[in-house]
């Protein structure tokens, strides 16, 4: 099972050793815009930025895996924003993406003529900043296995190494 701490507390309260149950997770949200943009005049892969609303924005193109006449960016809020905004962003989509995009445009001073789409999501269970003790869990009498990138830390890659941890356990 992989799926965020509060959901994988309440699916598995009753199969779950008390330890896991009884940890403080504190899962952090984003919103994220996925956009479709003219080419822009620009050599960076990514940014970080130090800003209260645009955590960091990501070159789609430059991971080199298609040849695409149109440039595609993720940009991704803060914690801070994701955490204040994540829960209603659905009454306002078209709101929050252009405040996303028009701070991309202002910190990068890239100059968007079009976007051809785009797309926002919010992620209530982004990230958990505090890792846990142990990387996955496996119970071997009711075979039950459970891993997640809130196990290791903020990170995507830390959702690779519990499932991998999780593996080693099973096998």
């Amino acid at each position: 099972m992989t799926c965020p701490f509060p959901q994988s507390k309440k699916l598995g309260q009753k199969y779950l050793n008390k330890s896991y149950l009884n940890q403080k997770v504190n899962m952090d949200a984003n919103l994220t815009v996925m956009i479709v943009t003219n080419k822009l005049k620009q050599s960076n892969s990514s940014y970080f930025f130090n800003d209260e609303i645009l955590g960091w924005a990501a070159y789609e193109n430059s991971k080199k895996r298609f040849n695409y006449k149109y440039d595609l960016w993720t940009l991704q809020s803060t914690y801070k924003y994701g955490n204040k905004f994540t829960k209603d962003y659905r009454n306002k989509r078209k709101y929050y993406t252009n405040q996303l995009v028009k701070k991309f445009e202002k910190l990068t001073k890239l100059k968007i003529k079009k976007i051809h789409h785009s797309r926002i999501h919010g992620w209530m269970y982004s990230s958990n900043s505090k890792p846990l003790k142990q990387l996955s869990l496996w119970n071997k009498s009711l075979k039950l296995g459970l891993c997640g990138d809130y196990f290791g830390g903020p990170r995507l890659e830390n959702g690779w190494l519990s499932a991998q941890d999780l593996f080693k356990k099973i096998s």
